[in-house]
């Protein structure tokens, strides 16, 4: 189905086109062109936003004085509402039904040049197409067929490194620079004061799939094992969203009393703003491969991510490496067990080891 979609989305816009469109040739496109309007395109998850700044912020760079509209996805709209990179930031839920509407307001700008860094296709294509785009910059992560492909420039394919890199690296066919990797918080936050005297490891419980997670048991063993030790100089501060609520439950109910007075839980409870400002309190965040990592390594708050299933080279830390520690077990996992979590083979004794190696915590004697 999805094929025949991209083949019907190629059709209709090579009729378009014919009467209306201004798509022109993909060789024409100059690096020194110089382009007045621009449209980005990233509506898609937290972390594939934040590893998409370090490409807006070279867009921005390239073209100071152009007028430049973001099109965010709106699970990300309290951090995004007031980016500084953006003139104006329209906001889309990648539905069809709403497609036309975000298309009604891009062509009141004009724009000349469309840079889609994430998107879901075709209607991120058709919508550029539609608000009158002369050409499309594309990061592709799959091949696209033959039709839908002719409308994108796209250098992505065949690269094996980090996906901040690579949609850096449309920056190639803009003149713009693509050697500043690191990833920027887009919104204001509130900086939460730190008690004196105690660490504050985070634990990010949840994923996108609960396959994701590191096994619920496990933080909470970790988490018995920080209390227990260190008594009043621990805080375990979890942090997550309302989907969540059930893993917090499920540690809460295995600690007693007095280990609760060390357990500190933000899940459900913040905004995206506000949870940028809890994660910028921790001396640490424990977590997979989620958004709350990437917004970590922006914060330039050490991190132990945990990867089984996907190649950190690909998603982890990229800048500030001296300061993250990533347990990598990828290529360990038989993914022909079913009804086990995988990252379930990282035991809590390794991340508990990569908490003393970071000086987190003291060395056990």
């Amino acid at each position: 189905m999805k094929i025949r979609k991209l083949k019907y989305a190629h059709w209709f816009l090579s009729a378009y086109s014919l009467l209306f469109g201004n798509i022109k040739p993909r060789e024409s496109l100059r690096a020194d062109y110089p382009f007045k309007r621009i449209v980005v395109y990233s509506t898609t998850a937290l972390g594939d936003f934040m590893f998409n700044t370090p490409a807006m912020r070279a867009l921005r760079e390239r073209y100071p004085e152009a007028h430049i509209t973001l099109v965010a996805g709106t699970v990300n709209y309290g951090m995004v509402k007031d980016y500084a990179c953006f003139d104006e930031v329209i906001f889309w839920n990648n539905k069809f039904k709403d497609m036309l509407s975000a298309v009604y307001k891009l062509r009141r700008n004009r724009p000349e040049l469309a840079v889609i860094l994430h998107g879901h296709l075709p209607y991120d294509i058709i919508s550029a197409v539609l608000a009158g785009c002369q050409y499309i910059l594309r990061d592709n992560y799959l091949t696209l067929p033959k039709g839908i492909d002719s409308w994108v420039i796209s250098c992505s394919l065949n690269f094996d490194g980090h996906l901040i890199q690579r949609k850096l690296d449309l920056m190639q066919f803009l003149g713009g620079d693509r050697s500043k990797i690191e990833m920027e918080i887009p919104c204001t936050f509130e900086k939460l004061a730190k008690p004196a005297g105690r660490t504050r490891i985070g634990f990010n419980m949840g994923a996108s799939t609960r396959e994701r997670c590191w096994p619920v048991g496990y933080f909470t063993e970790l988490a018995k094992q920080l209390i227990d030790r260190y008594d009043d100089k621990i805080d375990v501060v979890v942090i997550g969203s309302k989907a969540d609520q059930d893993l917090i439950d499920t540690l809460t109910a295995e600690l007693d009393s007095s280990q609760q007075q060390r357990l500190i839980s933000y899940v459900g409870k913040t905004t995206l703003p506000q949870l940028v400002g809890v994660i910028d309190s921790l001396d640490v965040l424990v977590t997979g491969d989620t958004g709350p990592l990437h917004l970590a390594v922006a914060l330039k708050v050490p991190t132990i991510s945990l990867f089984v299933t996907v190649n950190p080279k690909h998603t982890g830390p990229y800048q500030d490496k001296e300061i993250h520690q990533i347990i990598d077990l990828t290529g360990s996992y038989d993914s022909t067990l079913e009804g086990e979590q995988p990252l379930s083979i990282i035991s809590v004794a390794q991340v508990y080891g990569v908490l003393e190696k970071m000086h987190i915590i003291p060395v056990t004697e």
